[in-house]
């Protein structure tokens, strides 16, 4: 009899144990759903010309980050892919300099404050509106990460919205100065397999400069990846890992790498490789 209430009453312990891991995961869920919902991606017209200018706005609750475009082996990557579009020749965006964010030997590059990316799109047709339907994945974090998607729909049609302008003139640190120190840019890719390689540019404006700091590559396009990269002032060199699924070496365009980096606190950048 006691060795039949000794194994109900493990019996029990564990089925307690049970509902208090499926409580708790439950209450998780509860408590961090509504945070979600507040993340939230609008487009926004500032203006409307024949080369449309406007602004991708993501909103996070407070406390929570977002990634850089591309943000090293810790984050995710934010995908944007046309579905549909109407009278366009181009669409480019650009992304404000990072921040690194996230704690020690998890550290990824991001934005820990609600994010604008200016864009800019060029018409066919300058006599016709033009149309076009995003599909955009990104991910938000604080205590766990959570991935997002949202489709947008971008026109030239609405109202300018000057708020949101003045914002984004107001915060033209964060967003990469062009400079013309890429004509000095020093540029090796050497492959490591046949999906990677290794990209490393030097410039001496970049080597002991006590007021250059975060230098980091970045490249124009979808085609590759920058997965890691490191910055060496005391030679004013960047490395970085390019990854690709079915790319190669023949399609890496030497133009479309760039150094973005800080000069004090202004965000620049360089463009390009010469050859």
């Amino acid at each position: 009899m006691h060795k039949i209430n000794r194994v109900t009453n493990k019996r029990n312990k564990i089925l307690l144990k049970i509902i208090f891991v499926f409580t708790v995961l439950f209450g998780n869920l509860t408590f961090l759903k509504p945070s979600f919902s507040q993340a939230n991606i609008e487009y926004y017209n500032l203006s409307g010309d024949t080369s449309t200018r406007g602004a991708i706005s993501i909103a996070f609750p407070k406390g929570w980050s977002t990634y850089w475009k591309f943000p090293g082996p810790n984050g995710f990557i934010p995908k944007i892919r046309v579905l549909t579009e109407k009278n366009l020749e181009s669409f480019s965006i650009s992304w404000p300099y990072p921040k690194k964010l996230g704690p020690k030997n998890f550290t990824y590059l991001g934005y820990d404050d609600d994010l604008l990316l200016p864009i800019e799109i060029k018409k066919l047709d300058k006599r016709k509106k033009i149309h076009l339907h995003l599909d955009i994945s990104f991910g938000i974090c604080k205590s766990v990460c959570v991935v997002q998607n949202k489709t947008l729909e971008i026109s030239d049609e609405g109202d300018l919205n000057y708020l949101v302008l003045d914002k984004l003139l107001k915060s033209k640190n964060r967003i990469a100065v062009t400079t013309s120190f890429g004509s000095s840019n020093k540029c090796i890719i050497k492959k490591k397999t046949d999906k990677e390689y290794q990209i490393t540019i030097e410039n001496n404006f970049m080597r002991n400069n006590e007021l250059v700091s975060g230098v980091l590559v970045d490249y124009k396009g979808s085609s590759w990846i920058i997965e890691t990269q490191s910055f060496y002032p005391e030679i004013g060199r960047v490395k970085a890992l390019l990854k690709s699924e079915n790319i190669s070496r023949d399609d890496i365009s030497i133009d479309n790498f760039s150094l973005l980096y800080l000069d004090g606190k202004i965000a620049k950048k360089t463009i390009g490789c010469p050859s």
